[in-house]
């Protein structure tokens, strides 16, 4: 497995898709700074913590880096003796390790770059934003990883890319917000904030979610749901 896992890796990082997605991000993530260059570093870091949602976006991107070329190599790879699960498994888990690594390089490379710029006037106050953009980050991986399991999901069910990257962006901006309108129909008018959450997770790392509400509980609910959509 370790060995599918280092040649996955080893394609992905030749793959086109996957250095254009990175060349955006990384402009995008130039952007960002630059725009926040008469802020100080506390307020970086709040800016950077409401930035979670932007991986959900991403993820059939990184998903058809690894599951792109499936329908040339999967044959020539079971017919080698290798397991389909096997195959499945190690696609997932090079995936997974792509984006984490891409998403660690943004944001440290990021955070680093502004440190010595912008001004620090309460060290105490940075420290606490620090200590809030990792609890923001510890809830979003498992719920980014969900979604990336999904998509690496349909990948494999559906023939063409354009099929599943639209079935994916349909279902989470316009399928489940009717799915939620629906199911609050059987609960007296209002979807419960859990159920709200379960349909739609990405709702997680919107600001509403984050302002007032970064408690352990929340952190249970982020991976509990991240899991159960894995």
């Amino acid at each position: 497995m370790l060995n599918y896992i280092k040649a996955e890796l080893w394609k992905a990082l030749r793959h086109r898709i996957f250095w254009g997605t990175t060349i955006f991000l990384v402009l995008c993530t130039a952007l960002f700074g630059f725009l926040m260059h008469s802020a100080n570093y506390v307020e970086l870091v709040g800016g950077v913590s409401v930035t979670m949602l932007t991986g959900m976006l991403v993820v059939p991107l990184l998903v058809q880096v690894v599951d792109g070329g499936r329908g040339e190599t999967m044959k020539n790879e079971i017919s080698f003796g290798l397991s389909r699960g096997g195959i499945y498994g190690g696609k997932l888990l090079s995936g997974l390790l792509l984006g984490l690594g891409l998403c660690a390089v943004l944001m440290i490379g990021l955070l680093g770059i502004c440190f010595p710029l912008l001004p620090h006037d309460d060290p105490e106050a940075e420290a606490v934003a620090l200590g809030i953009l990792g609890f923001c980050l510890l809830a979003a991986v498992p719920v980014w990883c969900g979604m990336f399991a999904l998509c690496h999901a349909m990948a494999m069910l559906f023939p063409g890319a354009a099929v599943w990257m639209t079935a994916y962006y349909l279902l989470f901006f316009v399928g489940q917000p009717i799915l939620a309108a629906l199911s609050s129909l059987f609960t007296g008018g209002s979807l419960s904030p859990l159920l709200q959450a379960i349909l739609m997770p990405y709702t997680l790392l919107m600001p509403p979610y984050l302002s007032g509400r970064l408690t352990w509980e929340y952190q249970l609910w982020c991976w509990g749901i991240g899991l159960g959509w894995g």
